[in-house]
């Protein structure tokens, strides 16, 4: 995960508020979708859970993957700079 990411994520977990506002934003949706990928959200949950039991890794190889695509990279940046107002 680059820095700019991992900075916006900490950014989010400091402000719930933000977060539920960017998830509820046209390119939170947009994240959600391009996370749920063809399986329907499987690998998605799989990652959620384990990130909430404190391992990040197979989220963080998700957003890797995410930010290697030019669709990806873009959702990801307009959600950094809606993250830093």
């Amino acid at each position: 995960m680059d820095a700019k990411t991992a900075a916006a994520i900490e950014r989010l977990k400091q402000n719930k508020g933000l977060a539920e506002q960017i998830m509820r934003s046209g390119d939170g949706q947009r994240l959600m979708e391009l996370l749920s990928g063809a399986d329907g959200g499987a690998a998605l949950n799989r990652a959620a859970q384990s990130a909430a039991h404190g391992d990040t890794a197979e989220l963080s190889q998700m957003l890797q993957n995410l930010m290697q695509r030019p669709d990806g990279a873009a959702v990801m940046e307009r959600i950094n700079d809606s993250a830093k107002r």
